[in-house]
Order: C-alpha cells, then structure tokens, then sequence
C-alpha cells in the first residue's frame, strides 16, 4: 500500500513517524511532504532522506512573503496537478491511505485531487496537540480561499468535508470534547519511548546541539500573545526564583527579546521544536511554566503525567481571552474527570502560583 502524509509543523512530522511506525504493513512504502510554513524545512527533509524512514520525502513551497501570496495560492484550485508535478515529479501518484491535521487550501486541494484520481483513496485526520481534541471549526478559521475550494467541492459533489473521513488518529481519545462523525483510533505512544526513535528525532531536529543549553531547573515558555501582559508576571517569577536559575524560551514569532537585556539566559527555537527537545531528552527535573501554551498541555498528552512539573497561568491574567474559552475550559474537565491533570498545576490566582512557586524554591534549599 501506499501511504502519504502531510506535514504542515514540526509536531506534525514527530507524530507522523510515530503512526507509521503503528501502522506499517510488509511492503507498504510511505512518503510525507512538508511545507514551508515552519523553519528549516528543507534542512529536515533532507535529513529523513538521509535516514530512510520514509520512501519519498517532498517539500512544497505553499506560503509566500509578498502581496501575491493569495493570488498564488488559487494555484492550489486550478492547478494542483502541475503544481504537485513540481513537488513529486510527473508520474501520476496512487496513494491509498493520506493522514493529515491542516484542512487549508492546499491540503484540502491535494485531497481532492488525489481522492480523484483514485477513488478507492482512505483520508484519515492525525494528532496535532490539544486542539486536536475541540471542534475544528472552534479552533480554526477558514480563509475565503478554503471556503472556496468547499464550496467548489460540493458543486462538483467532492465529498471532502473535514468530517467526511475514515478516521483520527489520537493519543487521548477519551479527551475528545466532541464525538466526530467516524472512527477514532488510538496512537500508541509507547514508541516515542524507544531508542530507535529517540535517536530519529536527534538526527532529523539536530537535538544533541540544543539539549545542553537547558541546563536551569525554571523554564518559562514564552508566546506570541502580546495581551497577556506577562512581562511583569515573568519578571516576579524571575525575582524569586532567581535569574541564575531560569531560563526563558523564547517564542519565534516574537520579534524582541525582552529579557536578555535583563541578564536573563534566553533560547530562541532555532527550528528545534520543543516536542523533539522532550522526546530526546529528559526534563522531569525541570518545572515548566506558561501562560498557556499549547506546548504545556502536549507535553502532557505525548508523555504523560509522570514526570511533568509545569504551571499554567491562564486563569491568573484577569483578561478574557476568546483562547481561553469554555471550549478550553471543557478540555480541562475532561482532564480532571479521567485523574489525568496530576503534573500540571492551574492556580485560579497570581498570589496562590507565587506561593507555589516558592514552595518549590524551598526545595532547592534542602
């Protein structure tokens, strides 16, 4: 059989190894695409080439940094064939099986060119963090491009809808706030715990060179979110804890560092996601805190609870905050109600986490 997936975040590609390793049959042959819609894609392509672990590795150029960017992207609708012509090469491709999470224009125009040319073509949806597990449609806009291409595949009656698949993939399925509309299988983490895909993920994200520099027990997660406010939050966390003991990373579409000028050891991404840092290394020594980065709750999700220590500030921030909405919050039950929230602390305010944290101070003393 031959399976595709299509890879659009580093995330997305650790994810993806892991299922095929799950779902691999003798003589099946596997190819990803990745995009150019994070870091260093092409460096990372060319590295699982140099491993093998898939058949065929391509990369597609999808985002633009000009004002043509929209108009290039209607490529994608009339002109997916030449378009994938470029990526692949000028064979016609048969795939039997697509595992992807995006459902934009590109993804959703490779889907509908492919599931045409072979009908018998199964589409299933694989994990993307905890967004995976709330209502697409909640946590996702669609653009007026995807919107066309929807609206053009019902005219052609293209049965593509995002819920119109053979299945997802999840690690958590019972962390699912919504039941979809198909089958939804269980990934099995166990082997993100194995030596061979440790060493992988070293290879592939060039980890061994980024590990080392997380060498202070306080790792503060920064984010893209300017009305936050944290910059006083971190700078108290930064008091007590002390700047010799902390490090922030720092997030890669933030365009200053706010806290190097401050003394503090800062880590950009250097296209090195934090999910390949946790699978190829061991931070169960550290204490983790955000306001309320996705990478928090996925860290919790891929590796469980065990040997987690991260608070989570976002009920501190006194702002409302449609990303924290009843949705989020209703993910957090569903933690709650299954005993699987232990790791990760949730203080309701400023005052209870600063306490905690100097609880946790106390103990670096003894």
């Amino acid at each position: 059989m031959e399976k595709l997936f299509i890879c659009e975040t580093p995330i997305q590609i650790i994810i993806a190894m892991c299922l095929k390793e799950q779902i691999l049959n003798l003589n099946d042959k596997t190819s990803i695409i990745l995009t150019n819609t994070f870091n260093g894609y092409e460096n990372i392509a060319e590295r699982i080439i140099q491993l093998g672990v898939f058949n065929s590795v391509y990369t597609a150029k999808i985002n633009y940094n000009s004002n043509l960017n929209k108009i290039l992207k209607f490529r994608y609708i009339f002109c997916i064939r030449s378009f994938l012509e470029k990526i692949m090469d000028k064979n016609e491709k048969i795939y039997d099986e697509i595992y992807f999470w995006n459902y934009d224009s590109f993804t959703g125009s490779l889907l509908a060119y492919l599931t045409k040319v072979n009908k018998n073509t199964k589409t299933f949806i694989f994990e993307e963090g905890y967004i995976s597990y709330l209502p697409y449609e909640e946590v996702n806009k669609y653009t007026l491009l995807m919107k066309f291409i929807i609206l053009k595949n019902k005219i052609f009656h293209i049965k593509l809808s995002r819920d119109n698949r053979d299945g997802m993939y999840l690690f958590e399925p019972k962390l699912l706030i919504d039941k979809p509309q198909f089958p939804v299988f269980k990934i099995d983490k166990t082997i993100l715990e194995t030596k061979e895909f440790k060493d992988n993920i070293k290879i592939i994200f060039n980890v061994e060179n980024e590990l080392p520099k997380y060498d202070r027990k306080y790792i503060i997660l920064e984010e893209f979110h300017k009305e936050y406010n944290d910059e006083e939050i971190f700078d108290k966390i930064i008091n007590i804890v002390g700047k010799e003991n902390v490090i922030i990373k720092l997030h890669p579409r933030r365009p200053e560092d706010r806290f190097a000028k401050k003394g503090v050891k800062t880590l950009g991404s250097n296209g090195v996601p934090w999910e390949a840092l946790l699978v190829a290394g061991d931070f169960s020594d550290k204490v983790i805190i955000s306001i309320g980065s996705s990478s928090v709750t996925t860290q919790r999700i891929l590796f469980g609870n065990e040997k987690m220590n991260a608070y989570l500030l976002f009920k501190c921030i006194g702002a409302d905050l449609k990303q924290f909405d009843n949705k989020y919050s209703g993910f957090w039950d569903k933690l709650k109600s299954n005993n699987s929230q232990c790791g990760i602390h949730i203080p309701d305010t400023l005052d209870e986490f600063y306490a905690m944290l100097k609880k946790e101070t106390e103990k670096d003393k003894k």
